[in-house]
């Protein structure tokens, strides 16, 4: 299909210094990670991806399965599996390109692919209708206390040992956030050391199975360890634990969710006694590159290139970091920059620079385009869009659309259109994000419908691409994301032309917390509530969210709320509707942790804090989590706003 997008092509600069650290590594396992509990691939797409990994130094396929394998004790369906035959049929394939295959499973987190059928719902934790930590009823983990869930565990882990000949089994453990709130375990976690305890039982009999009976060396995800640190001195120290770090420059361990609690992780797991992975993104290459240094003056078994939820993405697109982090930990790259570069001749057989500049930018932020959603358009930095990474993904996808269709064969062809179609939806999606801002700040603004007709354009190249590599039905996923883009922002336009806007300048200086707020409007002495949710932007700590209202109200008082887990800051609210603009008053009320409630009388970036920053203490009292704090301003009417 002929590409109608036409942005102008910058002349650059030939720039080829090196810029990262010598690395001198050599991992014993050098892995790739597939998500196939979240987006099935087909055979085909498999062993090519094992062709691809062999060709870049990879001994190692990770896949993460969760409930995928059929199996006697669990079948998810034909549609929705794999079988044994097939499984092994990958494994045969894989062997004879020198690649092992590790199947990742999910003893505790991540189970609703089982826990949502009807036969299995009473294993889970949250069951009913029962709340868990963040209020939600979905059902993700399984109740450790349950015998029968022992049993099936049991069951299933054998039947799938016996399908791979690794000697390694991975059985998840992360994210395992609704443990202690059934009945049983709540009893047993009604002091904090209590749930601790139960996160380590459950892992030390998946260790027994997976040890004693099987034979195999046990894999997990370490991040709730930041959580329940008293027991990872007590858990079996033959346990290889999988360290995910997704940060910019990782110069240690950082927390996921615990105020990003920072720590020498690798440096305690050496004393411990502690086989390892680090485990970096397949979105950021200074993660791959900066983990990597970090892990040198240590002793990681190797690396895994997590990849994850590509329903709505090709992989081909995350191809040239795959192939240089293969290059970078087998030793045959003398850093970071030189493993990318290798990385790109060896996949496009292409030496011009100015093409291999355009792939190491893009291999420096692959990172997927956020979910289109009205609230995600109608929030900002605090000041504003990005144009530098506009204009920058403008000067990437001129020149390398330079090259689509002169590469050396198909499957190259491929990769590059994949990175192309994915910067083509980066542009539009910032052009969409200016737009919306532009607007709600009274400027002018692109036309919306424009960028609708392009958005509406690339759908054709991304579901026509998904059907050639996925199939028909998984293109659904594709189509979905596109009307949801266009929809959102017609939604935007419309919202601000025809209703009101309550402006509000949050202040959150850890992103990683989730505190639930909720925000009412006093008009005509009623109040009305206008959102609810866990509001951020990115890694922001200053941002603006902008929430309808209904056109013509007066805006008499706005209340908001926060519970939950790292507080929120506010600094300041306005309001515009069609009786005019309002701005705060006065302070009317204040309770629970409302620190410095007057800040949000000011125009400015002092903010009042409500709730408390110690994730870790809400963790530890639930109390504290269900707590509710609140800030009431009276609004005034303003001539001018």
């Amino acid at each position: 299909m002929k590409r109608k997008f036409k942005f102008p092509y910058c002349r650059c600069i030939n720039v080829n210094t090196q810029t990262g650290a010598r690395m001198n590594v050599n991992y014993k396992i050098r892995a790739v990670q597939l998500d196939l509990a979240r987006q099935m691939e087909t055979m085909e797409f498999l062993k090519n991806f094992i062709d691809f990994i062999a060709e870049h130094h990879y001994n190692t396929l990770f896949l993460y399965l969760e409930w995928r394998v059929r199996t006697k004790t669990f079948d998810i369906g034909k549609k929705e599996g794999y079988s044994a035959e097939e499984l092994r049929e990958l494994i045969d394939y894989a062997g004879t390109r020198g690649i092992e295959i590790i199947p990742g499973l999910a003893a505790l987190g991540h189970a609703e692919l089982i826990l949502n059928q009807k036969k299995f719902e009473s294993y889970a934790e949250l069951r009913n209708g029962m709340h868990g930590r963040f209020h939600s009823t979905q059902k993700h983990d399984f109740c450790p206390s349950h015998p029968g869930m022992r049993k099936f565990l049991e069951s299933y882990f054998s039947e799938v040992a016996a399908i791979f000949p690794s000697e390694y089994l991975h059985v998840g453990g992360d994210e395992a956030w609704d443990i202690g709130f059934c009945p049983q375990c709540a009893e047993k976690a009604a002091a904090y050391r209590g749930e601790e305890e139960i996160y380590r039982d459950h892992f030390t009999f998946c260790h027994r199975i997976v040890t004693k009976k099987l034979g195999k060396r046990m894999m997990m995800w370490d991040d709730m360890f930041e959580y329940y640190p008293d027991i990872l001195p007590e858990m079996p120290s033959d346990i290889v634990m999988v360290n995910w770090q997704y940060q910019l420059n990782v110069t240690g361990y950082q927390g996921h969710f615990a105020n990003l609690v920072f720590s020498d992780r690798l440096a305690q797991y050496d004393a411990l006694g502690f086989d390892y992975l680090v485990a970096p993104a397949d979105y950021l290459w200074s993660n791959v590159e900066s983990i990597t240094n970090y892990a040198r003056t240590h002793r990681p078994l190797g690396g895994l290139v997590t990849t994850w939820e590509k329903s709505n993405a090709l992989l081909y697109k995350s191809y040239p970091l795959i192939a240089a982090a293969g290059w970078l930990w087998s030793g045959s790259a003398q850093d970071g920059d030189d493993a990318v570069t290798i990385a790109a001749k060896q996949i496009f057989g292409v030496t011009d620079e100015l093409f291999l500049q355009a792939i190491r930018q893009y291999v420096a932020v692959v990172k997927r385009v956020a979910a289109p959603s009205p609230a995600n358009l109608m929030s900002s930095a605090f000041f504003g869009p990005d144009h530098q990474e506009l204009q920058a993904n403008k000067t990437m996808c001129a020149i390398l659309m330079r090259y689509s269709g002169k590469l050396r064969d198909s499957r190259t062809e491929v990769v590059l259109n994949d990175i192309i179609d994915d910067v083509i939806l980066k542009v539009l999606a910032a052009r969409a994000k200016l737009a919306v801002f532009q607007m709600l700040n009274g400027q002018e603004s692109e036309p919306v419908d424009e960028i609708v007709r392009e958005l509406s354009e690339a759908a054709e190249s991304r579901i026509a691409a998904c059907e050639l590599h996925r199939g028909k039905e998984a293109a659904q996923h594709f189509r979905t994301f596109f009307e949801q883009a266009c929809k959102a922002l017609l939604e935007c336009a419309d919202t601000i032309r025809k209703k009101g806007i309550l402006k509000v300048l949050f202040c959150l200086p850890d992103t990683y917390g989730a505190e639930r707020v909720r925000i009412l409007v006093r008009s005509a002495g009623k109040l009305i509530e206008v959102a609810s949710g866990v509001f951020k932007h990115e890694n922001d700590a200053l941002f603006y969210h902008n929430f309808p209202l209904p056109k013509n109200i007066e805006v008499e008082a706005v209340r908001i709320e926060a519970a939950g887990f790292g507080g929120q800051g506010v600094c300041h609210v306005s309001a515009k509707t069609g009786k005019g603009g309002f701005v705060p008053a006065a302070l009317e009320s204040a309770g629970g942790i409302a620190e410095h409630p007057e800040h949000v009388l000011t125009p400015d970036t002092n903010f009042c804090y409500l709730g408390s920053q110690r994730i870790i203490d809400a963790f530890h009292d639930r109390t504290k989590a269900e707590m509710v704090n609140w800030i009431e301003v009276t609004m005034k009417k303003v001539e001018k706003h």
